[in-house]
């Protein structure tokens, strides 16, 4: 079945109302890597519940906040689900997110771009994440979903916005997260329960030997790193983040994320030496 770009175009995508707790935001925060050593004190501050009004919040947990579920894959978008792959993701931070508290998630459509016949479909959209009592703007998701083949339907035929251009000199840094063989399933209690990151079945299926980590977990493996590179661990300083993802990672490999001066940045599997994220940058205030 073809892609209905006008019904696609005007998808209603359910907002989504969540309370979470200072214990969730801790969780998230050990979902993507943080508290790896247990004599970092500064670090504790964001994995440890206990720590009251001195706890602070990973800015990459808007990821989870609000969050849709895949929705994509539902059978009235017109989209083939066994063929969408998550290309970019970017976030800009509007504010410090809440140790606790109620959001709103909202959900859009913002392009539908049409390779042609044969071709790529690329579906562009946005969450933003507000508080539930003041409509106050916490951060703005957007993320582009690569459809393919699926291209052909007469629609907008582009251009998007090029990625960014990593810088071409050596990066400055590099540090090495490690992950765990069950990473994925930690991470998935987060919200996102897509099967491919579970179930071997559905992952043989979808081409791989097992099941594979969530994308948006190295993005936030991603910008653990990279606060305490370029922002001495200050969530207040991140204004904005996005990132290309350009080869899965398996639970258990090393994650080697490599940072320019100006924030640029990529990341790779230190195992086989492939770039899993991309064309990154993240922007300070």
């Amino acid at each position: 079945m073809a892609i209905d770009a006008r019904r696609l175009l005007a998808y209603e995508v359910p907002e989504v109302r969540q309370r979470y707790t200072a214990l969730q935001s801790a969780f998230y925060a050990l979902s993507v890597g943080m508290g790896q050593d247990p004599l970092e004190e500064a670090r504790l501050d964001f994995v440890d519940p206990n720590r009251g009004e001195a706890q602070r919040v990973l800015p990459s947990m808007a990821l989870v906040l609000g969050y849709p579920g895949f929705w994509l894959v539902r059978s009235d978008t017109t989209v083939d689900p066994t063929r969408i792959l998550h290309g970019t993701q970017a976030i800009e931070w509007h504010r410090t997110l809440p140790v606790a508290g109620e959001v709103v998630g909202r959900t859009r459509v913002l392009r539908i771009v049409d390779r042609g016949e044969g071709k790529h479909a690329i579906v562009v959209s946005e969450r933003q994440i507000v508080d539930a009592a003041t409509s106050a703007l916490y951060a703005t998701l957007t993320q582009v979903h690569v459809l393919r083949g699926q291209g052909g339907f007469g629609g907008d035929p582009g251009p998007l916005t090029p990625p960014h251009a990593l810088p071409g000199d050596a990066p400055r840094w590099q540090v090495e997260v490690a992950t765990r063989p069950e990473q994925a399933l930690l991470y998935r209690l987060n919200g996102d329960l897509f099967p491919l990151h579970a179930d071997p079945a559905m992952a043989r299926k979808s081409g791989f030997t097992r099941p594979i980590l969530h994308g948006m977990c190295v993005a936030g493996i991603a910008t653990q790193a990279l606060m305490r590179l370029l922002a001495n661990d200050d969530p207040a300083r991140l204004g904005s983040i996005e990132m290309r993802f350009s080869a899965p990672l398996f639970p258990g490999e090393m994650v080697r994320v490599e940072a320019w001066s100006d924030g640029s940045f990529r990341a790779r599997c230190v195992e086989r030496d492939e770039l899993v994220l991309d064309n990154g940058l993240l922007q300070l205030v």
